[in-house]
């Protein structure tokens, strides 16, 4: 509107000038050297104003043609510039971080410094082993907002090849409070975390992985119980066992299969006197879980200690859930009470339920204790062709160990230990 206004205004302003000159006519001369020119006020008026409107034609027309000269040639280099990006990204995925080099070189003399620049620059001196030239040119991105997830991201990957687990937390805590949804921020948060024992921010990295919808509810509500357990065992360590029990039994509500927790619950509530309480993070866990370590916890609370009243007592355990462990432990308690018609009965029930190893080496022991050499011979025969037993197996790598861990002995994953039975042999010790 404004601008319809001030062209209306000049319009008028010219009319007006021109009527003036109409209405005051007018001599002029013009003398130079010999010659004379004789004209009247509105026609050297009129040449003056047609000359102008032709000295801005030719402007107008001398600009279009040079900006189109140099337009095609910034087109041009643009274009050259691109073919370079393009061979330069071929080459980092195929791993030659040298020849990346020179093509970003390359694009960077035609195209000038860009964020692309420093981005391929950046990733071919990683490729290369550069970390310093990696890092100055991530960092040359920083102070960009728009190119700041750039920077953290490229940053992150100098710091995990340097393998600076602190620089990587660091960087990792400043990408989630950018950018809460980033996968490789959560990841690198959360690695990071554990590796360092810094439970909190592991924690901070598992919120923001379940807010994204990254990984599921029962993944989260099971990493976090890890997570208790390992912030439990710290503070057990540090003579802070109040604090320790109170993680301990989070751990037990966030995952009820979590069987160290409910070890640990136990033993901390036994050391305070709570007994009662003790028994009963036993049972829950068994009732959810059952497992040979929660028989052996629960045979630890046991009043009377004679065989024949440890039998009854875990009887008493078994009770709430029958199944495999079930039946096994009270085989080999029975076992040690002599007790061998239970126990011939229990070994029987578990060979129904899972045909495995160490059922038929149960089933040896009895024998030969009874003296049935033959017996013992054949299960020990069905022992070596017999299912493997159940340990605790990595989901990650597929590594099977016999006692839980936060971390896999294998690959160092954490928490992605379950109780499953298995065909490998490599069985080892946490």
């Amino acid at each position: 509107m404004i601008r319809l206004l001030f062209i209306l205004a000049v319009v008028v302003a010219l009319t007006a000038a021109g009527a003036w000159v109409m209405d005051h006519p007018g001599r002029v001369a013009i003398e130079m050297e010999n010659h004379r020119l004789d004209t009247s006020v509105a026609a050297l008026a009129l040449a003056v104003a047609l000359l102008m409107v032709l000295s801005a034609m030719l402007m107008l027309l001398w600009r279009w043609l040079t900006q189109g000269i140099w337009e095609r040639q910034k087109l041009s280099r643009h274009r050259r510039g691109y073919n370079e990006l393009a061979w330069g990204l071929s080459a980092l995925m195929e791993g030659d971080g040298r020849r990346a080099g020179r093509h970003a070189r390359k694009f960077e003399s035609l195209v000038g410094e860009t964020a692309l620049s420093h981005v391929l620059a950046g990733q071919a001196a990683l490729a290369e082993g550069d970390v310093a030239a990696a890092r100055t040119r991530f960092r040359s991105l920083e102070g960009d907002r728009r190119t700041k997830a750039l920077a953290l991201r490229g940053l992150f990957a100098v710091e995990a090849t340097e393998g600076d687990r602190t620089a990587m937390l660091s960087t990792a805590r400043r990408a989630i409070d950018q950018l809460p949804k980033a996968d490789w921020a959560q990841t690198g948060l959360y690695e990071s975390a554990v590796a360092l024992g810094d439970w909190p921010a592991a924690d901070r990295a598992l919120l923001a992985a379940l807010k994204s919808r990254r990984i599921s509810d029962d993944e989260f509500r099971h990493r976090r119980a890890a997570v208790r357990l390992a912030e439990a065992r710290k503070a057990e360590s540090e003579g802070r066992e109040d604090d320790a029990l109170k993680l301990a039994r989070e751990a037990c509500k966030l995952d009820p299969q979590l069987v160290a927790a409910r070890l640990l619950a136990a033993e901390l509530y036994r050391k305070k006197g709570g007994l009662r309480r003790a028994k009963a993070v036993i049972r829950e866990g068994w009732r959810h879980l059952p497992h040979p370590d929660l028989a052996a916890a629960w045979l630890g609370l046991a009043d009377e200690r004679s065989p024949a009243m440890l039998y009854k007592h875990l009887e008493t355990l078994v009770s709430e859930r029958q199944g495999l462990e079930g039946h096994l432990a009270l085989a080999r308690q029975a076992m040690a009470a002599d007790l061998a018609g239970p126990a011939r009965s229990h070994l029987n029930a578990a060979a129904e339920l899972a045909p495995q190893r160490r059922v038929f080496q149960a089933v040896e022991q009895l024998e030969r204790t009874l003296g049935n050499e033959a017996s013992a011979h054949y299960a020990a025969s069905k022992a070596a062709h017999a299912e493997r037993d159940p340990a605790w197996q990595c989901g990650t790598c597929g590594y099977r160990q016999s006692a839980w861990s936060e971390l896999c002995g294998n690959c160092g994953a954490f928490a992605t230990l379950e109780w499953k039975a298995g065909a490998k042999d490599d069985v080892a010790p946490a």
